[in-house]
């Protein structure tokens, strides 16, 4: 009974928190064009989710990051709960990549236009490229930064997957800093494909900025290959001796 109280108590406040933080982005955020306030809005959403949970979280690494920089942050994924740890988490306005069928749901695609997400056409390289092209744009000309998953889908083992290469394409054209996220413990309070949690506290390790400023295009896998290792090295409890120099 006390696990049934606990759903539905999370259930409700994820509805109610959608629908109030929705009706808002909806109603600023076409008219909020850098997206300084409404940037600010998933946040608030996060939070709310989360403390309906009753999970404990933390952050550690923040104080590598310049308050004022925008960022392309990645991380690894193994759970649901991995987008709102570190959206509320990251003290950034954050915009994320997302397919396009999503933007084609009445009222909930409005609100991630209005919200500033970027849409991604994934059917074939020259329409993916042409993505990227768009969220580089964005982000220039925005106050945001943006949170991608490379491994693309949750990890189904807890092991952390291949990386995608568009992320850190889009990092080297921004010129924005790559900053690796690694979030431990997730996956087994929430696992995927299940809704019971577990009493278990998730941690949120930041590593430090990975410069691009003056890489080329060709450095991508370069880049890949050292973000991919300061997850690696974060997830199995260990600090790397060097997280952040330019590749």
């Amino acid at each position: 009974m006390k696990y049934k109280i606990r759903v539905a108590w999370i259930l409700t406040n994820l509805i109610a928190a959608t629908v109030v933080v929705g009706v808002m982005v909806l109603l600023v955020g076409f008219f909020d064009t850098r997206k300084k306030f409404v940037g600010s809005m998933p946040r608030w959403w996060s939070k709310w989710v989360l403390w309906s949970s009753g999970l404990e979280y933390e952050v550690s690494g923040l104080e590598k990051l310049d308050p004022d920089a925008k960022y392309v942050f990645v991380g690894n994924h193994e759970s649901a709960l991995d987008i709102p740890v570190a959206v509320a988490c990251l003290p950034y306005n954050i915009v994320f990549l997302a397919k396009k069928e999503l933007f084609r749901i009445p009222l909930f695609g409005w609100g991630m236009y209005a919200a500033g997400m970027v849409r991604v056409d994934r059917q074939n390289r020259e329409k993916a490229g042409l993505s990227i092209d768009r969220a580089v744009r964005y982000l220039k000309r925005s106050c945001s930064s943006v949170l991608v998953y490379p491994e693309g889908t949750r990890s189904r083992t807890g092991e952390l997957g291949r990386f995608k290469k568009g992320s850190f394409l889009l990092a080297i054209k921004t010129q924005l800093p790559v900053v690796p996220v690694t979030i431990i413990g997730s996956r087994e309070v929430l696992p995927r494909n299940s809704f019971k949690f577990r009493r278990k506290k998730i941690r949120l390790k930041v590593g430090a900025p990975i410069l691009t400023q003056g890489l080329t295009e060709d450095k991508r896998d370069e880049l890949l290959r050292q973000t991919y290792a300061v997850i690696s090295v974060a997830k199995q409890g260990t600090e790397p001796d060097r997280a952040g120099p330019s590749v």
